[in-house]
């Protein structure tokens, strides 16, 4: 009996509190496999389980990478990306870098696009 395909993914976030929130709720998911937990892109790409599948990903005001670039590495190592967008204008992704990934509003919405990839 094979067993059911998890998903892996990373989250990506420089709020602390929000990514340690963000990676148990994903933990507690069925059919996710939370591989990578990080602050920083540095941190994403060192990180010996990268790529995964999917990248969720949140901009944060100040940040000295852009969004647009962080989405762009992600999809060169063939990665899924989900964009945690919210109104905050530094979440604002580029028209080209939208074609790359999927931007959502919150992470609700962000993990029903993992657990559920195709929502009728």
């Amino acid at each position: 009996m094979s067993q059911p395909h998890l998903t892996t993914v990373a989250v990506l976030d420089a709020d602390a509190r929000e990514l340690r929130a963000k990676t148990a709720a994903l933990a507690r998911s069925p059919g996710v496999d939370i591989h990578i937990s990080a602050g920083s892109l540095g941190e994403l790409l060192t990180d010996p389980a990268f790529p995964t599948e999917v990248v969720i990903l949140q901009q944060r005001a100040g940040e000295r990478v852009s969004v647009n670039y962080k989405i762009r590495v992600c999809r060169l190592a063939d990665a899924r990306v989900i964009v945690i967008a919210g109104t905050d204008a530094e979440g604002t992704v580029a028209a080209d870098a939208r074609v790359l990934s999927s931007s959502v509003v919150d992470f609700a919405h962000a993990l029903a696009l993992v657990t559920d990839p195709h929502p009728e």
